[in-house]
């Protein structure tokens, strides 16, 4: 770097005014001339300096040089020292021993006479093999005194050799930019062999309209290369890949958003887990349990999570977002193994979201809104924008699952010849088992590199002045984050997807209320053994149970629907509670004997059916919402089920969609209209094996 005083003669600029130095004045103080407009200023000595410290003064070093007709110092002296190659920077540094020696030895002339032992004397001091000539030396000492004694000022200047830019014939340069152009940067993304062919078919085509001694040249692949490269990466990358992921490829990150207190921010997202588990009683693979995980960004705390074999839906939403909120004091009952604590409960104050259409539902919105909780919705297709929950969905997978039986591993590529299917032998229950001693024993007691502290730690230190919020009771919470919907109250109770429900305070209800007055309920997906019914007058939910509970207890909406469409085309179109009842028990046996012939697919969703409502791996009272599948299972694709000629159209009472697209494909994989020839044989031998 160039070295300065403050001398007479120095340009300096403060702020955005260039000033040049006059003189010295008495008492310590400098007078300075304003280059624009002639003003003379004064500055203390100790102002000059202060305001050069806080970087409000910067001496001009260009002025110099461009004073002295050299434009090409001053851009030299802007590069940095190790962008040169080594060969040229060797040169430099003995050439800076010459010129230093010089300056030791000022005053002098620099003549032959006076240069030549001084040349002698220091290429023996510093083994220099090819020393200067001295009109070198007195070339070069000008250059470095002008720079400030700056080392980049003598550095040889080769690559100011020769041409720049293009040299092709202006017509061929033009020929080539409207090729690439038009099929370069397309989104089709043709190769560059492909646009060199068509370059020079097309000056071929020229020539032949030109004189013979003045055709045009056919430029080479590697200039067509050239000329690609000349473009700017981003502009290539938008017009062949798309601007988003142009934008992804040079994006600038920035510091994620700050938090201060615990459950300022807590983040939710799906992920697949990386691992095929093995049903408990058959020993068959079942495929990849979906991960849904709730992250306090604060202390890196997993607050919840939920695991089960259904695509993301509302359903796995809500019911993260109640283990997330609920105490874990199950854990210690459950799993005996797990020697520390899972502390981590309370309501949060902003929930951070992906943009798909469970998130986006009403339900998960008056959920949020009813316990004070705020949404926020990342930016489409931008997943770093809760990169820190991806950072922790990625180190369970990998550290969790990679590594063992069954393993699908995070990339297909790293697979090889691996079949997860055949070596998986971690059974379903040990999975379960398996994330949480992962969560609570391993993740929340290892230091973070982030936080510089274990997450666990971190969470403790903050709570003890601010306990968690919490709701006021635990059924409280079970009503807000169930599913809603309207029905009118009968002299048999309430209807809800062909059960009926009543009791002793529903029938007082409708004795206030009137006859043919609609009520709003809500309920458990997951469990339709009881709704919650709103008084309107006094404001608080009763209580009502399922007529039948032998069928309806424990019963999912999702079972519920496959057994009523099955009711409705192999019963005689009967829907009553015998028939309902019937078929569930003979859907069942199908179930147990398919089960081994079925691929995993296949198995995932009778396991689905066959467990629904204990896939979860939180208490039997949370409640939720499911609605259509709206992301598809990793690694499957499966298609929405063809067997209903004239499908029944969604309820007006429901935020859901039609039955063919929030079912996966059952009917069609259980063969249903065998059961019309040979049911009551059927559930014998589905029972026997």
């Amino acid at each position: 770097m160039s070295l300065n005083a403050l001398r007479q003669g120095s340009h300096v600029k403060i702020g955005p005014s260039d000033f040049v130095i006059l003189q010295k004045l008495s008492d310590n103080n400098w007078q300075l001339q304003n280059t624009a407009t002639g003003e003379w200023c004064k500055f203390t000595e100790d102002e000059l300096l202060d305001r050069y410290t806080r970087n409000e003064l910067v001496f001009d070093r260009n002025v110099g040089d461009q004073s002295s007709g050299d434009h090409r110092s001053s851009a030299q002296l802007d590069h940095a020292l190790f962008t040169y190659p080594q060969e040229v920077f060797v040169i430099a540094q003995n050439r800076v021993q010459y010129l230093k020696e010089i300056d030791r030895r000022q005053p002098i002339a620099i003549t032959s006479k006076t240069m030549e032992p001084l040349i002698q004397s220091v290429s023996e001091r510093i083994n220099d093999a090819q020393p200067p000539g001295w009109r070198t030396l007195a070339r070069d000492y000008g250059k470095w005194l002008r720079a400030g004694r700056d080392i980049r000022a003598v550095i040889s200047r080769h690559a100011d050799k020769g041409s720049r830019g293009p040299r092709m014939v202006p017509d061929v340069k033009a020929a080539t930019d409207e090729v690439i152009n038009e099929l370069y940067m397309t989104e089709e993304r043709k190769r560059v062999p492909e646009i060199h062919l068509e370059i020079v078919r097309r000056l071929a085509d020229a020539n032949r309209f030109r004189p013979g001694s003045d055709p045009l040249p056919i430029p080479s692949r590697r200039t067509v290369y050239r000329e690609i490269k000349r473009r700017s990466p981003y502009e290539v990358m938008v017009a062949r890949y798309g601007k988003r992921r142009a934008e992804m490829e040079f994006r600038v990150s920035s510091n994620a958003p700050e938090t201060s207190r615990a459950l300022q921010r807590v983040s939710m997202d799906h992920t697949p887990a990386d691992i095929i588990v093995v049903d408990d009683a058959s020993m068959l693979p079942l495929g990849r349990p979906t991960i849904t995980t709730a992250l306090d960004e604060y202390s890196r705390c997993p607050m919840g999570f939920y695991s089960g074999f259904e695509p993301p839906s509302c359903l796995s939403v809500m019911r993260c977002l109640k283990h997330a909120i609920l105490p874990k004091t199950y854990v210690q009952r459950e799993f005996p193994g797990i020697r520390n604590r899972w502390e981590c409960y309370g309501v949060p104050e902003l929930v951070v979201v992906d943009n798909p259409a469970e998130f986006h539902s009403s339900h998960f919105e008056r959920a949020c809104l009813q316990i004070g909780a705020d949404i926020q919705y990342a930016k489409v297709l931008v997943p770093w924008y809760k990169g820190k929950l991806e950072r922790f969905q990625g180190t369970m997978c990998h550290d969790l699952m990679h590594g063992n039986p069954g393993t699908t591993f995070s990339n297909i590529l790293e697979r090889d010849d691996y079949d997860p299917s055949r070596h998986a032998v971690v059974l379903l229950s040990t999975f379960r088992e398996m994330l949480h001693k992962w969560i609570i024993d391993v993740y929340l007691q290892t230091p973070h590199r982030g936080i510089k502290d274990t997450p666990a730690h971190r969470w403790n230190s903050e709570i003890i002045g601010l306990p968690p919020p919490l709701p006021p009771s635990a059924s409280e919470l079970e009503v807000v984050l169930g599913m809603t919907a309207q029905r009118v109250v009968f002299h048999y109770g309430v209807e809800l997807e062909g059960l009926k429900y009543n009791g002793p305070e529903l029938g007082e209800l409708r004795r206030r209320i009137g006859v043919g007055a609609k009520v709003e309920l809500t309920f458990d997906p997951g469990d339709l053994g009881h709704v919650n019914v709103l008084d309107s007058q006094t404001g608080t939910y009763i209580h009502v149970a399922a007529v039948d509970q032998s069928y309806a207890k424990g019963l999912s909406f999702w079972q519920n629907k496959v057994i009523r469409r099955y009711a409705q085309r192999q019963l005689d179109a009967r829907t009553d509670i015998e028939a309902l009842a019937q078929a569930k028990a003979e859907i069942r046996a199908l179930v147990q004997r398919d089960f081994n012939r079925k691929s995993t697919r296949g198995r995932k969703r009778h396991a689905r059916f066959m467990e629904d409502h204990t896939v979860a791996i939180i208490p039997d009272v949370v409640s939720a919402e499911i609605v259509g599948h709206t992301a598809e299972d990793a690694g499957e694709h499966p298609k929405p089920p063809d067997v209903d000629p004239a499908p029944q159209a969604p309820s007006p009472h429901h935020d859901a969609p039609a039955d063919d697209e929030i079912l996966p494909v059952f009917e069609a994989d259980l063969d249903l209209p065998r059961l019309s020839a040979a049911m009551i044989s059927a559930a014998a031998v589905g029972e026997s094996r």
